[in-house]
């Protein structure tokens, strides 16, 4: 029985469509759903300055970077569980900072999900689709210990 769903949001009109899915799975199982986003901080010219030392580019870029896009996700989370309250489903919002596909997979473990949820706008089809999933989707999907259901 599904009482734990993941499901990854990345601001994303497809990421939209993956909380909808995982609802509608969600509601007869009276399943939790656990809004999950991460904050991937990429290289940012600005913390070049910083040379090698991975520590501080880390601390500058969650000053500079993390604090924003925090924010942001916080006002897209509050709509999605306004939405998830109205259909009495069970939620957790979760915001983590790291490497998605990695933090992604850590917290389906450590939640103990029993379903992940997620959004691949591709729209090939066939072996060229399998083949050009993108980097995070094909990692969670390959390594997760649970069902992961894609969602296009």
């Amino acid at each position: 029985m599904i009482q734990k769903i993941l499901v990854t949001d990345d601001a994303t009109e497809v990421s939209d469509r993956a909380l909808e899915v995982a609802s509608q799975i969600a509601l007869p199982c009276k399943a939790q759903i656990l809004l999950f986003h991460v904050i991937d901080l990429i290289e940012d010219p600005d913390t070049m300055i910083f040379g090698n030392n991975k520590e501080l580019i880390e601390k500058a870029k969650m000053m500079n970077l993390g604090t924003t896009v925090e924010n942001k996700w916080s006002e897209r989370a509050q709509k999605k569980i306004k939405t998830l309250s109205e259909q009495e489903i069970s939620y957790e919002s979760i915001c983590v900072t790291g490497k998605a596909a990695d933090k992604i997979l850590e917290c389906a473990k450590t939640k103990k999900v029993d379903m992940i949820v997620m959004g691949s706008s591709n729209r090939l089809i066939g072996l060229s689709k399998i083949k050009a999933l993108g980097s995070v989707t094909r990692k969670v999907s390959e390594l997760a210990d649970c069902p992961v259901l894609i969602v296009h």
